[in-house]
């Protein structure tokens, strides 16, 4: 974090560093303090690379991204809506190019991409997803991603509400996109890097005099108890400096958060064991619906004669209960292994409760033929 703050350090740090930040997709953070650091010259030489071609990427991504053939009003999205909040933009990593246009213009956005030579990768009812030369669109119909379909509304209504010629977000507005990004991640898995994207928000747009008026939105959204944790978190592991307005965030629920988003790598990448697919699992069997959901869905993926035969679709959800079953119960002491995955489970499920955020058992949002519904 000594980069982030422009200070230097003259510090140790091994492949294990680099191989954990690579997972956290923030590698290229410490772009402009490198030298500072004491390291291995082979390792220097492949963290530069990594550097370099990171801020490659940034260029042209950039100016795909200034080059949208959209003639419709649209806003950005993450991406460079989150970098400029960092000392230097072209270090953070950049993923796909998100945009939200309004509701009558969606299907015009998506044709006049198709037009420009881009390929549809699939259309869901919260957003389609389009390809071309390397760097996806997706487009959002629906953006929020909450229990609650008022609080749905209500963000999409401020985004959509706010499409401005310059294609960026008022920071307010920005900043409620980049809470509920962490909220949309957390129960899939929650990487450094949007924690660092809210962290860099809140130096540069909440200091204590602005503060009441964010949490007063972030409270309509139900995500004002997630925004000062999160804060209170940065501070005490990540060396943002202290504003009175976290102050009294539980430290153990802090560092509760802290364990589990270094758990979980960018987008949950560290955790892909069978073990963590336990996990989701019994986190999903707390309600009959969403474990019901969880194992139909799963078994239209992994169930190859499903997908080739209609009439097998219903029936998915057994394929996958019994692939779940053989695989849990065919390890080496797998009853410790269970017992150990349904408590973790449970702690996982008590993190969630305890920041109020949401939780797919408790029932997602969707928009559907003009109107926000509960799954």
């Amino acid at each position: 974090m000594y980069s982030i703050w422009g200070k230097s350090a003259n510090v140790d740090a091994d492949r294990d560093v680099f191989d954990e930040m690579k997972r956290h997709a923030i590698a290229a953070l410490p772009a402009q303090r490198l030298s500072s650091l004491n390291l291995p010259p082979e390792l220097a030489t492949e963290w530069k690379k990594e550097i370099i071609q990171q801020a490659s990427f940034y260029t042209v991504y950039c100016l795909k991204q200034s080059k949208l053939p959209l003639t419709v009003p649209y806003v950005i999205l993450k991406g460079t809506s989150a970098a400029k909040y960092y000392p230097c933009p072209e270090f953070r990593m950049m993923g796909d190019i998100d945009i939200m246009t309004r509701r009558e213009d969606f299907e015009t956005a998506c044709k006049q991409l198709m037009d420009d030579g881009y390929t549809m990768l699939k259309e869901i009812y919260k957003e389609a997803e389009l390809t071309k030369d390397g760097i996806q669109i997706d487009i959002h119909r629906q953006f929020a991603s909450l229990n609650n379909p008022d609080h749905v509304k209500y963000l999409d209504d401020l985004i959509i509400s706010n499409i401005n010629p310059s294609h960026d977000l008022p920071d307010c507005i920005n900043g409620l996109v980049l809470i509920d990004h962490i909220n949309q991640h957390l129960e899939g898995g929650l990487g450094l890097r949007q924690i660092i994207d809210w962290m860099m928000f809140v130096d540069k747009c909440l200091p204590d005099e602005k503060a009441p008026e964010f949490l007063a939105e972030a409270e309509k959204i139900g995500l004002d108890k997630l925004a000062v944790v999160c804060t209170r978190m940065c501070e005490i592991y990540l060396g943002l400096p202290h504003r009175e307005w976290c102050a009294k965030a539980d430290a153990k629920l802090c560092e509760q958060l802290m364990d589990y988003v270094m758990a979980c790598g960018n987008f949950g990448n560290k955790k892909q064991s069978d073990s963590d697919i336990s996990e989701k699992a019994f986190t999903y069997a707390r309600s009959i619906k969403s474990g019901f959901g969880l194992l139909q869905s799963q078994g239209l993926i992994n169930w190859e004669a499903a997908q080739r035969y209609r009439i097998l679709r219903p029936f998915a959800w057994v394929y996958q209960l019994f692939r779940y079953l053989v695989r849990g119960l065919r390890r080496e002491k797998a009853a410790a292994k269970i017992k150990a995955e349904y408590a973790a489970a449970k702690r996982k499920t008590a993190l969630l409760d305890a920041l109020g955020v949401k939780t797919a058992t408790k029932g997602l949002v969707m928009y559907k033929d003009g109107k926000y519904i509960k799954e």
